[in-house]
């Protein structure tokens, strides 16, 4: 006998829970127990089925009619409890009908993921998977914020990480701040000059605008070889992503995807980056540049799995809207406290802060677009109002909140389905 699923959208008709037994008795008559308390009366079968509620919680059925088709078995419970459906239990009887197997239900995997909020200036939230930690370093050395570090941890090695900007500031050549400031080509600003700018960054480099292939294979690369062992670029790059945040845009940006490998206490472990550079000028030619780096790096056996839920956590990475204008507002206050570079500070603060909106989510995109052709698909959170970014993989297509704060994701082709009451909602 096979078991058919059977649900309707007002009713809580479900099949045996995943925490139910299926089993023979002495009679040779099959039982459903349940954890959930099941009311007599509130089990409907198949017409060739006999069912018969011993007790509450269990449900007792024999077989009148041999019959060649699909059996229902629905059941009704008010219990508030999310309620999982399973279609997969088998009961396979001999000729005789005279023996049925007993039949042990399984919990399907799911990925679970803990709600993060940033501890030191509530700055940021994200998910992370239950049992990661999570940290936001702020680069504000001299009071003015020009960027920041963002890490997540698992086990295996695993790493999730965002560097914005990866290095200190570069500033476009320009003739004017050679001839007034003798900034020239290839100048270094010293950090005395930067505190006076009160610009927060240290140090400031005068270099001309790299694509991200260039910047990462003469200022990236170089570092991570001396301090990786046995860095190696697997594959890599150029590309064009398409640009995430702050509205509905339509515009791309040149990036390079980097899958490298290095290895940690005789273990191999593998990643993945994107890498991106951003430029700024004014009408008088000045203007600034720098680069960025996001990825996620896990041991090699355990990077799949890695990947997927570091996915969940980069696609989520949100800036609170109070606290980048409150620093906004800081960064143009000193903007206008120094002559020093002119136009520079002020294209600084107009600048540093919008890359928060677009770096991080078009990364994220890219990254998990690119593995697989996974699709990303949009749910508006009902509770907090927010729109959250989650990937369609195998094992993750179904997601649901859990007690406003918890974020489960399913594997919607297997016979898991969750049917609680979300607070998400999908938006096509």
């Amino acid at each position: 006998m096979e078991l058919e699923e059977a649900l309707t959208a007002k009713q809580r008709l479900e099949l045996p829970l995943a925490y139910w037994d299926i089993s023979k008795n002495q009679a040779d008559i099959p039982t459903f127990t349940s954890s959930i308390p099941v009311a007599d009366g509130s089990v409907a079968t198949s017409e060739w089925w006999n069912a018969e509620n011993a007790r509450s919680g269990r449900t007792a059925f024999m077989l009148v009619e041999n019959i060649g088709e699909l059996s229902k078995l629905m059941t009704h419970t008010n219990s508030n409890n999310n309620i999982i459906h399973s279609s997969s239990y088998q009961i396979a009887p001999d000729n005789n009908t005279s023996d049925v197997a007993r039949i042990e239900s399984h919990v399907q995997n799911e990925s679970r993921f803990a709600k993060w909020i940033d501890p030191k200036e509530k700055a940021a939230t994200t998910f992370i998977p239950e049992g990661w930690d999570a940290d936001l370093q702020i680069i504000r050395p001299y009071q003015s914020m020009t960027g920041f570090i963002f890490f997540a941890r698992g086990d295996e090695n695993t790493l999730v990480y965002v560097f914005q900007p990866f290095m200190p500031l570069y500033i476009l050549p320009s003739t004017a701040l050679c001839e007034t400031d003798r900034i020239c080509f290839s100048s270094i600003i010293s950090a005395e000059e930067i505190r006076e700018m009160s610009l927060g960054n240290a140090p400031i480099s005068v270099s001309n605008f790299k694509t991200p292939e260039q910047y990462f294979t003469s200022e990236v690369l170089p570092m991570l070889t001396r301090n990786l062992n046995g860095y190696t670029v697997g594959s890599a790059q150029s590309i064009y992503a398409s640009v995430y945040g702050g509205g509905n845009s339509t515009d791309i940006v040149p990036g390079y995807d980097v899958d490298y490998t290095f290895n940690v206490e005789n273990k191999k472990i593998s990643g993945k980056a994107m890498v991106f550079t951003r430029n700024y000028t004014t009408a008088d030619g000045t203007g600034i540049w720098n680069g960025f780096i996001v990825g996620i790096e896990s041991s090699e056996n355990n990077f799949d799995k890695a990947f997927q839920q570091a996915a969940v956590t980069l696609l989520n990475l949100q800036f609170e809207e109070e606290w980048l204008n409150s620093e906004k507002d800081v960064l143009l206050k000193n903007a206008n406290t120094s002559q020093v570079l002119g136009a520079i500070p002020e294209l600084m603060a107009n600048n540093t802060l919008d890359d928060f909106y677009l770096i991080v989510p078009t990364a994220a995109h890219q990254l998990v677009r690119s593995y697989n052709n996974t699709i990303v698909a949009e749910y508006l959170d009902k509770d907090s109002g927010k729109i959250l970014h989650l990937p369609l993989f195998p094992e993750t297509q179904h997601w649901y909140i859990n007690n406003g704060d918890q974020l489960v994701g399913r594997d919607l082709r297997s016979d898991m389905i969750m049917m609680n009451t979300s607070s998400l909602e999908p938006l096509f």
